[in-house]
């Protein structure tokens, strides 16, 4: 956390996203994971004592967002449950729908119960990082991703509306989240991915949210690129209320990363999902290496994987090879070898 919040550290942190990979630890199945608090806290702290990060996450499960909404979801043994269909066919429809108060659906509520769990054990001794989609994509686990492209290119005063609508929602949501006991809030914005949309269209229409709902929200941010390239789109961040990191994406380039959102920001980064199942640890070492030595000489970097879940096929070996870079590094700049 000292990093995150521009305070001196001991080593340089390592991030990775593993929240599935709690059940293949404990031997509970993902639908067991996702839906007791319980079961998931436990989950995290197996991956804590297994690994090491320097992190625990709440659940990063979507579909109890788009469930709110009267979504179904598809659950699989292989990975974090994903929409299955959408709640809501238009965005007209979407309109009509009363906001999902936290508290009191079922899916939010088990994650704000897994989020006071991880705060009752490790408040103050390791971060603790929720994860949200951001304003601009909120209508998208609504009314599915196609509808909301489709609104957006064709009905733009229409997607506006649905944009006001949600925004709320997406406040009260980080809102909750923060009172539950989570430190730091990561925020992924689909739209400002350049795979989703270009930057003319991001800033004239999606930006503008970003920098109205955050000033809402009274605790710490990262912005994430939920898995596409967000190079075109960093130097636009530095305004936003509370923005203390960015997330890149593998195909973004650090160097350039870091010279676009200046030398204080902290840049976190950006291991390749899809690698890391099926490269050797030889090979994760020598990746997250090339990472460490583009980005930690300037300061205010955390090495993490680029995108969402890392797979479960992931050998144990892999990931702590990236631990293993890392603390290679901070012992070689620290004079120690």
């Amino acid at each position: 956390m000292a990093t995150l919040m521009g305070q001196p550290v001991d080593r340089l942190p390592v991030f990775a996203v593993l929240g599935a990979y709690g059940a293949k630890l404990t031997g509970v199945n993902l639908r067991t994971l996702y839906s007791d608090a319980a079961a998931y806290s436990a989950g995290q702290e197996a991956v804590l004592q297994t690994f090491g990060f320097d992190l625990v996450m709440t659940p990063f499960i979507y579909t109890a967002i788009s469930e709110a909404f009267g979504g179904e979801t598809a659950w699989s043994e292989s990975q974090a449950p994903n929409m299955k269909r959408p709640g809501i066919k238009t965005a007209a429809a979407a309109l009509l729908h009363p906001l999902p108060n936290p508290e009191q659906t079922a899916g939010l509520s088990v994650v704000l119960e897994a989020t006071r769990r991880l705060a009752d054990r490790y408040k103050e001794q390791v971060p603790i990082i929720a994860v949200l989609p951001g304003p601009g994509i909120m209508p998208s686990l609504i009314i599915g991703l196609e509808q909301w492209i489709e609104t957006v290119m064709f009905e733009e005063e229409l997607a506006g509306r649905l944009l006001d609508h949600t925004a709320p929602f997406f406040v009260s949501w980080a809102n909750a989240l923060l009172a539950a006991g989570a430190d730091c809030l990561v925020v992924t914005e689909g739209t400002a991915a350049a795979e989703i949309a270009p930057r003319s269209l991001f800033a004239e229409r999606f930006l503008p949210y970003l920098t109205t709902t955050f000033t809402q929200i009274s605790g710490p941010k990262v912005l994430h690129q939920t898995g596409g390239r967000i190079t075109h789109n960093l130097d636009l961040f530095s305004g936003l209320a509370g923005l203390v990191g960015v997330a890149v994406g593998s195909r973004d380039d650090l160097s350039e990363a870091r010279r676009l959102i200046g030398p204080d920001m902290n840049l976190i980064g950006n291991l390749d999902n899809l690698s890391l199942p099926a490269l050797s640890a030889g090979q994760i070492s020598e990746m997250s290496r090339s990472c460490l030595d583009a980005a930690a000489p300037s300061g205010h970097y955390i090495l993490s994987n680029a995108g969402a879940d890392i797979p479960l096929t992931t050998p144990p070996e892999n990931l702590r090879a990236m631990l293993s870079a890392a603390a290679d590094y901070s012992a070689e700049i620290s004079g120690n070898r």
